[in-house]
């Protein structure tokens, strides 16, 4: 029988996935209620098994993991081949390549996005061909929606195929070191990876476009709207005494007026309301709709107050609109723009905002003190330079196709950087987490990363559910939770032919990673299956490798890994497109995968 830390580690991990499936509670908030209560459950009553004694302090040293250090160092790095340009050139030539040929540009972006996301973390990856993807979108008039899906896919596919390309690899191999399995290379099971890979491709580039919507069904950038806010000022002629049917003549087209707010009160937009001083116009229409009307009628779309220090330092000609998308490790998610000092703090201004909640906000006046959720997309204005700063964020992605890529002197020696890191760790001369944290140091002294911008590359959100993780797991092996589970597994797998036995465990880890945290997935499902590995007195490899492969596997749902909210509001998508084209996708890797590692290990 179970004792009373085993039965209480499993009713957390219980829990702890319940919460993570939750949209009411951030992810941050679940990892450190997860952590706190490992801490009293250890602090109160210590474990002592045989050979074992588990007290608070172990679950600290979580923090301290090898894991997490190597997951962190890699995010540094991958920041600092952005923001130096280091991988400008290939952006560049798949720009010219889909110039050449839409199909073959379109294939060749699925394939280098694919290997470059096998050394860099998936988001930065993302960040740098999104706005390409985006442009040519519109210069060629083919769907956004068409190309941000596959893209999407083939950069989580190709996170498959090191043990660097996504932090649950590197979970993953961990965390079946500590357990005493073999330590895994970089390539050792890139060949595994890679034939599904080349076989997902396909997929990728001829069906999915098909199953995906078209232009008229997405919110791309050219018919995006946003709303906006804008005063009618004493000294503004243009505008003060103005009929609302006036504003539309002088455009030459439709206005959208959502509403007009006077003295702190919102009346209809009727066509012959004449305009007093100290209205409030509430618009509604893209950003290139909403910058011709702020010329026309020479107004701002932004408040003064509070923003003369740093716009009136901002030459006209240098001031950009540009669109950034909250993403889930963003610290504004649940919060308001005035709650986070988003003004103060980024020296730019909201201008308008695009919710990923059916839309659009009832009054724009309510921009912000509106709280904000993954996806949403922030209209901003400000200087070009204090925007090109937030280029290679990851918690707030620059949508904007019209900025320059950055390009620094300094790229050949980031690149020259991260291909020492990973020769080091490929010859085995150093273990991942030494050579990356090296790595980062030597980013640091060449001035390729500015120690301030390594905020911008870690993500608290990544920190706190990888040390959660981790901890949790440690748990679960040392109360012999997971040997007690794995048991019990035992049970019914001893029947299934070994190939079944790895495809059930992958199946297992896919269905939690589109639902739960890959992260969490890895923790807990690594230790269950090394467990069941040995009780069936089987290799522990491709029982691993089913964990790493189906913990990857987050294409059947937007919530399953955060780039997949990204795409979800930049190109409109709904949650049945994901289960429409990444449904299909999982069965394909998971039957591929499994056949394969069967066929590897002779089972």
């Amino acid at each position: 029988m179970p004792g009373a830390h085993t039965i209480s580690l499993i009713v957390v991990t219980v829990a702890v996935f319940y919460l993570y499936t939750r949209p009411w509670i951030r992810i941050e908030l679940v990892s450190l209620l997860l952590l706190v209560t490992l801490l009293l459950i250890f602090y109160l009553f210590p474990y002592d098994g045989p050979g074992t004694r588990l007290t608070e302090t172990e679950i600290f040293q979580s923090f301290g993991h090898p894991a997490l250090i190597a997951i962190c160092s890699l995010m540094i790095l991958a920041r600092g081949l952005t923001t130096t340009g280091a991988m400008e050139p290939a952006v560049r030539l798949l720009s010219r390549l889909w110039k050449l040929n839409r199909w073959l540009g379109f294939l060749c972006t699925l394939a280098i996005v694919g290997v470059a996301s096998a050394f860099l973390n998936d988001t930065p990856v993302l960040v740098l061909v999104l706005p390409m993807l985006l442009s040519l979108s519109e210069r060629t008039r083919y769907p956004a929606s068409k190309t941000l899906m596959p893209v999407n896919f083939a950069i989580l596919a190709g996170g498959m195929l090191t043990s660097v390309g996504t932090s649950t690899n590197l979970l993953v191999l961990r965390i079946a070191e500590d357990l005493g399995m073999r330590p895994m290379g970089l390539f050792d099971f890139t060949g595994t990876a890679l034939v599904a890979f080349l076989l997902a491709i396909p997929y990728l580039w001829i069906v999915a476009p098909y199953l995906l919507p078209s232009t008229d069904q997405v919110a791309t950038r050219s018919n995006r709207l946003y709303e906006a806010r804008v005063v009618v000022a004493a000294e503004n002629p243009k505008l003060r005494g103005r009929k609302l049917r006036d504003l539309a003549r002088i455009l030459g087209r439709p206005l959208s007026v959502t509403g007009l707010v006077r003295a702190g009160q919102e009346l209809p937009p009727a066509a012959d309301e004449e305009l007093l001083t100290g209205d409030a116009l509430l618009l509604r229409d893209t950003p290139e709709g909403l910058r011709e009307f702020a010329s026309t009628f020479n107004v701002d779309l932004f408040e003064r107050a509070g923003t003369e220090h740093f716009m009136a330092k901002t030459a006209e000609a240098d001031t950009r609109l540009a669109e950034l998308v909250v993403s889930n490790t963003s610290d504004l998610g649940g919060r308001t723009l005035r709650q986070a000092g988003f003004t103060e703090q980024h020296q730019i201004v909201v201008v308008g905002l695009s919710t990923g909640r059916g839309g659009l906000l009832h009054r724009a006046s309510d921009i912000a003190d509106t709280p904000l959720s993954a996806g949403d997309i922030l209209l901003v204005q400000g200087g070009a330079d204090r925007i090109e700063r937030l280029r290679g964020r990851q918690d707030l992605m620059l949508l904007d196709a019209n900025l320059v890529l950055p390009h620094s002197p300094l790229a050949p020696v980031a690149l020259i950087i991260m291909a020492s890191v990973l020769v080091v760790a490929a010859l085995h001369l150093l273990p991942i987490h030494v050579a990356s944290f090296l790595g980062v140091i030597a980013m640091l002294l060449t001035r390729c990363v500015r120690f301030e911008g390594i905020g911008g590359a870690l993500s608290l959100e990544v920190v706190l559910l990888i040390a959660s993780s981790v901890a949790l797991g440690q748990s679960l092996v040392a109360t012999g939770a997971a040997g007690w589970v794995a048991q019990s597994i035992t049970v019914v797998m001893q029947y299934l032919p070994p190939a079944a036995q790895i495809a059930v465990f992958m199946a297992f880890a896919a269905v939690l990673t589109n639902f739960v945290s890959n992260a969490a997935t890895a923790a807990v499902g690594t230790p269950i299956a090394i467990a069941t590995a040995q009780q069936l007195g089987l290799p522990l490899e491709p029982f691993v490798l089913a964990i790493l492969f189906g913990a990857n596997l987050s294409y059947a749902t937007p919530m399953a890994y955060q780039t997949n909210v990204i795409i979800m509001n930049a190109a409109g998508y709904r949650f049945v497109d994901f289960v429409k084209v990444g449904g299909p996708l999982v069965v394909l890797m998971l039957v591929v995968l499994s056949f394969l590692l069967a066929n590897r290990y002779g089972l």
